[in-house]
């Protein structure tokens, strides 16, 4: 029999994705007044991986990754994705989303994003909330793509940032992981 073991909290990060600059100034300011103060945030990316979100949001997107300072339970991620799916829908328009909000919890073993869709490699959370593990870490190599990793985290600037988030709060994360070093 298994023994249980307290789970380390996860730093919190928040992916935006949008095309007009002011909403993701007026989603940054949400964000920070529902789950605190950020830490850092990485600079702007061009979103040119995929065309998915092209007919919603048009072309020239750009994305930003948002760390916050406060660290979170892991099973939060569900209330996280459930506040950033009502910022999206109220700061829409003619039902057609301004900025597409990606919560994610950045562990020492690995990176997990919330989402509402169901794939094969996706396990289901709670109130239609699903955990896609999307990088693990690995020692020497840092937080590496899985097959079904999107195309943007499986990019070095985004895992380079996510690598260098992990040092960042690497020390907090070890205080009570179940892993240790």
């Amino acid at each position: 029999m298994s023994k249980e073991t307290k789970q380390s909290k996860a730093v919190l990060i928040i992916a935006c994705m949008y095309k007009a600059h002011e909403c993701y100034e007026k989603t940054l300011l949400l964000l920070t007044k529902k789950f605190g103060k950020e830490s850092h945030i990485s600079e702007e990316f061009d979103f040119s991986y995929s065309n998915y979100y092209s007919k919603e949001m048009g072309d020239n997107l750009k994305k930003k990754i948002i760390v916050f300072e406060k660290m979170i339970a892991r099973d939060d991620l569900v209330k996280a994705k459930k506040i950033t799916d009502k910022i999206e829908i109220n700061l829409s328009e003619n039902d057609r989303r301004n900025i597409n909000l990606d919560p994610a919890i950045l562990t020492l073993e690995n990176f997990i994003l919330a989402t509402n869709k169901n794939f094969t490699h996706r396990i289901f959370l709670s109130k239609n909330v699903f955990a896609d593990l999307t990088l693990i870490y690995q020692k020497k190599k840092g937080y590496t793509s899985l097959p079904w990793t999107y195309s943007d985290y499986s990019s070095e600037p985004i895992k380079n940032f996510l690598n260098d988030t992990r040092k960042i709060f690497y020390d907090r994360l070890l205080r009570d992981s179940p892993f240790g070093k």
